[in-house]
């Protein structure tokens, strides 16, 4: 952390999220579990302090998660090198992290003369608040995705020049119109800019959205304990039909699907990696995509 920088100060600090704003804790924990480990894929070590300073059940309620927690340190390095590939052609670009959370991506990626605005629920910000370090050069907006709201600090912070927008753990929490929708705003606001984002694929939105009602049906009835995180419904998959969709848009000139880097292990260095590139099967998998709007 440098001079310029300010954090909340040590100390435990208690997390109290439910529904989607929850989730900014699973992705967090994964990531840092990953960052510690002596090989890791992804350097974290604010990922890895975070974890530490906040009061939050996170193995009662998340588990262990090993594999995920690789997939998630190989998901945050696709979206840093993309990030890090804007900044390349365009240094002093702005980049927007729609539904930001606790990701540390900033530090992660900061040239040194990035300029950065972070997205999220209110719900999620006062811990962000809380426990992210302030910078002068990184603007947080309280404001839901949907809000066009958020747009006007972002060209307030841009001044007309370059922005890229990332959208990590977001969009499949979203129906398809409100995707369709924030995408042709975006693109109508920012023509020429970048949008990367993830999904998951539609037998997931399908477990997700049974599983999350069933679970809660469980714990109101005392089946479960109450102490279980109780998965968000995802209602929106996505595979290449569905970026045919996209494509369709009038705001949008291209998506594409990137390849995540290759892990550890036979799972993550070539199992993964093979069908990520194989269409029959690659539509099983989470995946990464790159949106450009047109100009």
């Amino acid at each position: 952390m440098s001079a310029d920088e300010t954090s909340a100060g040590p100390g435990p600090i208690r997390a109290e999220l439910t529904g989607v704003p929850e989730t900014l804790l699973w992705t967090l924990y994964y990531r840092a579990q990953e960052a510690a480990r002596p090989d890791a894929v992804l350097s974290d070590p604010l990922a890895i302090d975070l974890v530490a300073r906040i009061d939050y059940p996170f193995a009662e309620r998340l588990g262990r998660g090993v594999r995920r927690a690789q997939w998630q340190g190989l998901r945050a390095r696709t979206f840093d090198d993309r990030v890090r590939q804007f900044l390349a052609r365009h240094p002093g670009g702005t980049v927007v992290a729609l539904g930001e959370g606790l990701e540390t991506q900033f530090w992660r990626v900061d040239d040194g003369a990035v300029r950065w605005v972070g997205v999220d629920l209110p719900a999620a910000g006062a811990l962000r608040r809380q426990v992210l370090p302030s910078h002068p050069r990184r603007v947080p907006v309280e404001a839901s995705v949907l809000d066009d709201s958020w747009q006007a600090s972002v060209e307030q912070v841009a001044g007309g020049g370059p922005v890229m927008l990332t959208a990590q753990g977001l969009l499949m929490y979203l129906r398809r119109d409100q995707v369709l929708d924030l995408l042709t705003r975006c693109g109508r606001s920012f023509p020429g800019a970048e949008l990367v984002f993830d999904g998951v694929p539609r037998w997931s939105s399908w477990v997700t959205t049974a599983s999350a009602a069933a679970q809660a049906r469980a714990i109101q009835s005392g089946r479960e304990p109450a102490s279980a995180m109780v998965a968000p419904s995802m209602p929106w998959p996505m595979n290449d039909r569905e970026a045919a969709v996209l494509r369709r848009l009038p705001t949008v000139a291209e998506v594409r699907r990137l390849h995540p880097p290759r892990g550890r292990g036979v799972a993550h260095s070539v199992l993964l990696p093979l069908v990520d590139r194989m269409p029959v099967l690659r539509s099983q998998v989470l995946s990464i995509w790159s949106a450009t709007f047109a100009r």
